[in-house]
């Protein structure tokens, strides 16, 4: 009897272990569009605001990444080690446009206190450019991995 071992691709359940441990090799080829709508939806994702501006920071990402693309739809090709040391917290950190999304709006600094009847307000709160940095980067991942 043929013992069939079958695998499994559902990749709505590729985590971030299962994308840094069996995605690292090979190369993929992105567009600055790509880098763009990611950084564009985690930013709306993890900012306070039900609609915050996000134009200074986007267009402040856009300019740093005009030096690795030619033209916004033109695709570069990226190892998994390019892409992730063109997305990280210190990157971000040195963008001030996006730096200035790890502030709170209203300059205070420690911890504030909110009821169970009203929640912080947003001007108390920021987006931690760590998580964002690795949010960009494993989605552009996961979408690679998932449409190519």
């Amino acid at each position: 009897m043929t013992e069939h071992i079958v695998t499994n691709h559902r990749f709505d359940r590729l985590t971030n272990l299962d994308i840094s441990t069996h995605h690292r090799e090979g190369t993929r080829w992105l567009s600055k569009n790509d880098l763009l709508s990611s950084f564009s939806y985690w930013v709306v994702r993890q900012s306070p605001y039900d609609t915050p501006d996000i134009t200074p920071a986007l267009t402040a990402w856009d300019a740093n990444l005009s030096a690795v693309f030619p033209s916004a739809d033109m695709p570069v090709e990226f190892s998994y080690e390019k892409l992730a040391a063109m997305i990280t917290e210190d990157v971000f950190q040195s963008i001030p446009e996006i730096e200035k999304l790890n502030h709170r709006k209203n300059g205070r600094d420690g911890m504030s206190f909110c009821s169970r009847h009203g929640g912080p307000s947003p001007d108390d709160d920021f987006i931690d450019l760590g998580a964002l940095a690795r949010n960009v980067f494993f989605m552009i991942m996961r979408e690679s991995i998932t449409q190519g």
